[in-house]
C-alpha cells in the first residue's frame, strides 16, 4: 500500500517523495479544516508505516488511541503502526512537517533493534508525544533538510544507499534525544498482552540465534502459538514468525558488516545447518545473497 495520498499534497506547501518509501511534508498556517483532510494518515498503519510529526509554531490537538495530546512548538508526536490517531485541529499559525517512513525502510534499518528494549518500546508507544528545546528540533530539522536534499539528487549512482544513511543519521540523532528525554515519560502500565510482547522480545534476543520455532518461545510464555501471534500482531502489527526472521537477519547483517566473521561462520552462529541453507534465507528476506551484502557495506 503506497504512501502517496493526492488529496495530501493540496493541503502541504511543501511535499517530497522518495519511491513512495520515505515522504516529507511540511504545513504552514494550515487550517483546521484543512488539517482534517490529513487524515488518510491515519491510515497507515495498515502497511506499517513510522509517522512523525513535528510542530515548528503553533500548537496541534491530535488523539492518539483515544487519549488527547496538545502538540505544541518543538514537539515531535511519534505515531507508531499500531495507533489509531485522529487529527483534531490546529492554531492560526499552526506550521511544522510530517515524515512518513514505509514498513520496508523501517525494517531495514531495525526500529525496534536489540537497542531498544521492550519497555522502550512500550514508553513510546504509550507516551508518543515528546518537546524538545529549540537547539535539539532545529538540529533535528537540519537532518530532515539533508534527507530532503537527498530525495532531490535524482543523479546519483548510489541514491538508495544515500537515502538510508541520512535516514539512519536522522533516527540516531532521534533516538540519542528519546533516551535523554525518557526519564520524564510516566511508567508504562503495561497490560496482560503488552507484557506478554516484551517476555517475547526478551526471549527472542536471547534465544534466536538457536530457536527459530515460534513453539519455543510460546511454550516459553505458557500461551499457544496461536494466541502469542495475535498478541504480537496486535500490538506491533507484525506476526510472531516475522518478529524472529526479521531479528536474525539484524543480527545476519549486524555480523556480516565485520571483516573478520566469514559468511560460514554467521551460518554456524545463527544456527543454520550449512551457508547455503543461510545464504537462502537470507536472500528471500533481503532480495540479495550474503556475500553481495558484504560487498556493498
Amino acid at each position: 500500500m503506497p504512501i502517496t495520498h493526492t488529496n495530501i499534497k493540496e493541503v502541504v506547501t511543501s511535499y517530497d517523495n522518495y519511491k513512495d518509501e520515505i515522504v516529507i511534508m511540511e504545513f504552514d498556517n494550515i487550517t483546521s479544516g484543512k488539517l482534517k483532510r490529513l487524515a488518510p494518515l491515519t491510515h497507515a498503519r495498515y502497511d506499517g508505516a513510522l509517522i512523525l510529526v513535528g510542530i515548528t509554531d503553533g500548537e496541534m490537538d491530535i488523539q492518539i488511541d483515544d487519549i488527547s495530546y496538545k502538540v505544541g512548538k518543538y514537539s515531535i508526536a511519534l505515531i507508531m503502526p499500531t495507533h489509531i490517531v485522529h487529527f483534531v485541529n490546529g492554531s492560526d499559525k499552526l506550521k511544522g512537517w510530517i515524515l512518513v517512513v514505509s514498513s520496508a525502510f523501517v525494517e531495514e534499518r531495525g526500529f525496534m533493534s536489540k537497542k531498544t528494549s521492550a519497555i522502550s518500546y512500550m514508553q513510546l508507544k504509550k507516551n508518543p508525544l515528546t518537546v524538545f528545546n529549540p537547539d535539539e528540533y532545529k538540529s533535528l530539522c537540519v537532518n530532515l533538510e539533508y534527507i530532503r536534499g537527498k530525495i532531490h539528487q535524482h543523479i546519483h549512482f548510489f541514491q538508495e544507499e544515500v537515502m538510508k544513511l541520512a535516514l539512519q543519521m536522522f533516527f540516531t540523532d532521534l533516538d540519542n534525544l528519546y533516551l535523554k528525554k525518557c526519564k520524564y515519560y510516566f511508567a508504562a502500565s503495561l497490560s496482560r498482552k503488552e507484557e506478554l510482547f516484551a517476555d517475547f522480545q526478551t526471549l527472542m534476543w536471547e534465544h534466536c540465534k538457536k530457536n527459530r520455532n515460534v513453539k519455543f518461545y510460546a511454550d516459553k510464555l505458557c500461551i499457544t502459538t496461536q494466541y502469542l501471534s495475535s498478541i504480537l500482531k496486535e500490538q506491533s502489527g507484525k506476526s510472531a514468525s516475522r518478529w524472529i526472521y526479521e531479528t536474525l537477519i539484524t543480527e545476519a547483517k549486524s555480523m556480516l558488516k565485520s571483516p573478520r566473521v566469514n559468511v560460514q561462520q554467521v551460518a554456524n552462529i545463527l544456527n543454520f545447518p550449512d551457508q547455503s541453507t543461510f545464504g537462502k534465507f537470507f536472500k528471500k528476506h533481503t532480495g540479495t545473497s550474503p556475500m553481495s551484502f558484504r560487498k556493498s557495506q
